[in-house]
């Protein structure tokens, strides 16, 4: 019974809950909502990115959104390479710099810098992806409708080379899905730190160690708008090479997304409405789900049939070529990749509920 719980729960997770959505979601109107573009602020947290920011900030400057109706804002978070000297280059053009004496952390200069930006939209985004041109036009739209609280774009992956980018890229399409589906009933769970926009008066001071593209979510599905997702808005970013960044990078995110939750959930009723549903299914759940796979695997060691034979033959199978994906990682084509790269997440989540 235990044994099949489990089995049954992830299961869920990853199928169950994707199925729910499409069968009940209710039909989407199609068009973008009419009306004038909201003047927006792009907002860019920077630290030590001498190497990457002047690439960015051009990409913004070229960007299809009336110049009066947009502001380039870059935060150095006490920078100590070149990345401010870059930034002053295009001062000439509207380029707004801020910089903290000392190194403080991202949220610490979102709280401290957004006052001094104009946007009725601020967009948020990172110094290491870019923006396909039509990007910040196709968010601002979204805003004209006034339930419309905060609005996500995708990010896409490149050079998906080894097994870490290839696995990294299927699993940004799939998350890309499913926010697609929750988008419909505007009940979006988390944004992407990459591309997203919300409106300034729904802007909450964030707390220093959770997530603003977490926090964000939270505080606006409390205050009843909707968080909807546009997957025609796309920023581009180089896919992770090196399973220590990424396992390190996921692990950092379910600490973090666990500290949200145990501050959070009383204060913001995060298990209120749609929006409560979908947190529940597609995070709550998910973060244990490494713990259920010890579990499975354990207990099918002691059931003990043909049917339950091949089941755990199954599961060696799996893990025998996540970890084919690991030590050939730079060779390995999807049959690998992707073993290894549900692996890796869910190992890395397990670290980060231990970590928590």
């Amino acid at each position: 019974i235990i044994f099949w719980f489990f089995i049954l729960i992830t299961f869920y997770v990853y199928a169950g809950y994707p199925l729910v959505l499409f069968l009940f979601r209710p039909k989407e109107k199609k068009g973008d909502c009419a009306g004038s573009l909201p003047f927006v602020t792009l907002f860019i947290p920077a630290y030590n990115e001498e190497k990457v920011i002047g690439e960015k900030i051009i990409n913004s400057l070229s960007l299809e959104y009336p110049e009066d109706k947009i502001e380039v804002v870059v935060a150095s978070d006490g920078s100590t390479d070149g990345t401010e000297d870059e930034v002053r280059k295009f001062a000439g053009r509207g380029v707004k710099c801020f910089k903290s004496v000392k190194r403080k952390g991202k949220n610490s200069i979102i709280n401290d810098f957004i006052g001094y930006s104009n946007g009725e939209v601020i967009v948020f985004t990172d110094a290491n992806c870019l923006f396909e041109k039509d990007a910040v036009k196709l968010l601002a739209k979204k805003f004209s409708d006034d339930r419309v609280g905060l609005v996500v774009g995708r990010l896409k992956y490149v050079d998906e080379k080894s097994s870490v980018g290839k696995g990294e890229g299927m699993y940004f399409r799939y998350e890309s899905m499913i926010k697609k589906m929750e988008s419909s009933f505007g009940s979006l769970v988390a944004a992407t730190g990459s591309i997203y926009a919300i409106r300034r008066d729904l802007f909450s001071k964030l707390d220093l160690d959770v997530a603003n593209d977490f926090a964000h979510p939270i505080q606006t599905a409390s205050k009843g708008y909707r968080i909807i997702f546009e997957e025609r808005a796309i920023a581009v970013e180089k896919a992770t090479v090196s399973a220590k960044e990424e396992f390190s990078r996921r692990a950092r995110i379910v600490t973090r997304g666990l500290t949200a939750f145990m501050r959070y959930w009383r204060r913001y009723g995060m298990f209120k409405g749609m929006w409560g549903f979908c947190f529940i299914s597609h995070k709550l759940i998910r973060w244990f789900v490494p713990f259920f796979l010890v579990v499975i695997f354990t207990l099918n060691f002691f059931l003990s049939s043909f049917f339950y034979n091949a089941i755990f033959a199954i599961q060696c199978t799996f893990y025998m070529l996540s970890a084919c994906g690991f030590l050939f990682r730079k060779k390995m084509g999807k049959l690998f990749s992707i073993p290894f790269y549900f692996t890796l997440v869910n190992i890395a989540a397990m670290s980060g509920v231990l970590k928590y």
